[in-house]
């Protein structure tokens, strides 16, 4: 009998070290931050790949400090106070000395200035790979014109673009554009060869 008791606890300890139940490595197995183990988590890992364009202007907004630039309104300096036009016009300068032609745009939610206009706003654009990219120069956001619409800025329709963005002040003088209903039909191609940011 005590023979049996010992081989049927004997029995139960290597089915117990078997399973791992007593291995005092058991909590690692909780740690699950090493997903390349696990095909369910192979989605998770999948490394980001740039084309070399879009790669310089991920390295450029890094390095690039506007972003940390603090926002001044002071009606007493005219056009010259640094708001968004400010930050974007800062932007395209900074892009321009590290090799990225930048523009920049305005956009607002009717479609002429001044006319119950509520919402202005101005942003950068540059083409990278045959697409219109727009760049939030107060926080790197990086934006297509479709993908605009379901951001936070869905609120602008229109846009207006200004292919030298040092041309561009608060009131949208020295325009050379046309305004772009962006919910409207528009051909980003035809967009892209006539207004290439200078």
């Amino acid at each position: 009998m005590r023979k049996k008791l010992i081989v049927f606890a004997f029995c139960i300890l290597i089915i117990l070290f078997g399973i791992g139940c007593v291995d005092s490595d058991y909590s690692d197995y909780s740690d699950y931050s090493d997903y390349s183990d696990y095909s369910d988590y192979s989605d998770y890992i999948q490394p980001t790949y740039y084309s070399p364009e879009m790669q310089k202007l991920n390295d450029f907004l890094k390095e690039d400090i506007t972003n940390e630039l603090s926002y001044s309104k002071d009606i007493h300096r005219g056009v010259d106070y640094f708001v968004c036009t400010g930050f974007s016009r800062e932007l395209a300068k900074n892009a321009s000395e590290y090799g990225i032609l930048m523009g920049a745009i305005s956009l607002r939610d009717t479609m002429k200035v001044g006319e119950g206009t509520r919402y202005y706003h101005a942003m950068n654009y540059c083409i990278i790979d045959g697409k219109f990219i727009l760049i939030e120069p107060q926080t790197d956001e990086v934006l297509t014109l479709e993908s605009l619409k379901d951001s936070d800025y869905s609120v602008y329709k229109y846009i207006s673009i200004h292919q030298d963005a040092q041309m561009m002040t608060n009131f949208g003088r020295g325009r050379e554009t046309i305004d772009i209903d962006i919910y409207g039909g528009y051909d980003e191609s035809e967009i892209i060869k006539k207004f290439p940011p200078k």
